[in-house]
């Protein structure tokens, strides 16, 4: 799969799952994730899709078992929203690169 298509397939699949947990899901620990970035494999058989959460530390905690316990009733309705051949297996990795910007730039702060 070249690259031009599998960054199409990652930017379709991003919008359908942050669409699928903001309304089709009813767990509200899912409420607080939100999909960053996907990364296709090169066979496009894996995705994986880097997801951020918001709240207190245990709130977040809970957010990711959510995350982990809805992964095959995610991956079926993601099935039935995009057009593939076959869908990729999804693994979900919990995306820190936003909390830890925000605290390298509230230290640069305290700095000044």
């Amino acid at each position: 799969m070249d690259e031009r298509r599998r960054k199409r397939i990652s930017g379709d699949i991003r919008e359908a799952l942050s669409e699928l947990l903001t309304r089709s899901t009813s767990d509200p620990r899912l409420e607080q994730v939100s999909i960053s970035r996907v990364k296709i494999s090169r066979d496009g058989s894996h995705a994986s899709v880097f997801f951020e959460t918001s709240g207190t530390e245990e709130q977040r905690k809970e957010a990711c078992l959510a995350v982990d316990s809805a992964s095959g009733y995610i991956r079926r309705s993601l099935a039935s929203m995009i057009h593939l051949r076959t869908v990729p297996v999804l693994s979900f990795v919990h995306d820190v690169s936003g909390e830890q910007g925000d605290r390298i730039i509230n230290l640069i702060e305290d700095l000044k």
